[in-house]
């Protein structure tokens, strides 16, 4: 399983097909959370600048989950290739 993850997007596509629910969870999930925040917020006559600040932070918390797990999943994927076969 050596695979040339050098470049981020590759890295993701491989961790995507590997772990897809994992993937989708943390990169499509806190955005999709954001969306329906700003959403209530709007159609429940709410303080739009909390949901619009929540908005913002779940998306920006997305891209750091995202990116740790693309950095964990290049790791594991170094390390199992640097394993003598079991």
């Amino acid at each position: 399983m050596t695979e040339d993850l050098s470049d981020e997007r590759d890295a993701f596509l491989a961790m995507a097909r590997a772990f897809p629910l994992r993937t989708s969870l943390f990169t499509l999930g806190l955005p999709a959370f954001a969306l329906l925040q700003v959403l209530g917020g709007l159609f429940n006559d709410g303080p739009l600048a909390f949901g619009l600040i929540l908005a913002l932070l779940a998306v920006a918390m997305s891209v750091v989950l995202t990116r740790y797990h693309v950095a964990r999943y290049r790791r594991q994927v170094v390390t199992d290739a640097l394993e003598p076969d079991r």
